[in-house]
């Protein structure tokens, strides 16, 4: 995947380490997944990871418009409505995930799933204001892609277990 996406862009070295640790990323929640479904009835904490780990990058996801909001570069090319906007939305992934944190249910992991949708769908609007580069998007859109369909699948070994 990784050679795939540096095959159709023409990347910087620094481009080039965020696709890599994005991809990299991928492995805290695929190790859970693993583990899950192989060590299910002795799970609690891994299953756990899947979920505190599914929220801490919701979290990281949001606060990257907090970071543009306040980068003093690229702040001046944006309405104070739309910063205000980006402050505001950079936050309600903070306060998700503290919902999905705080639900028990297996359920949780449907929610949270819902919420790298959310953030799929708000960086898809916004790329028009940021303008966000072309493989930044794409590699959203595999990771959510990703990270959406682990969580089904957890979310269903869970509930098999319950």
């Amino acid at each position: 995947m990784y050679k795939v996406i540096l095959k159709n862009f023409n990347f910087q070295n620094y481009e080039k380490l965020i696709v890599l640790f994005s991809l990299l990323g991928l492995i805290p929640f695929f190790i859970g997944l693993v583990n899950l479904w192989l060590n299910y009835y002795n799970s609690f904490f891994l299953t756990n990871i899947i979920k505190n780990y599914g929220v801490i990058i919701l979290v990281f996801l949001g606060a990257n418009y907090w970071g543009i909001a306040i980068n003093p570069s690229i702040k001046n090319n944006f309405s104070n409505t739309i910063k205000c906007l980006f402050i505001v939305w950079s936050i309600l992934p903070v306060l998700y995930g503290f919902i999905v944190l705080g639900i028990e249910e297996n359920y949780s992991y449907i929610i949270l799933s819902f919420g790298f949708i959310v953030v799929q769908i708000a960086d898809e609007f916004f790329k028009d204001y940021i303008f966000f580069p072309k493989w930044y998007i794409l590699l959203r859109r595999i990771l959510t892609t990703t990270v959406f369909t682990i969580l089904i699948i957890a979310f269903f070994l869970i509930k098999e277990i319950s």
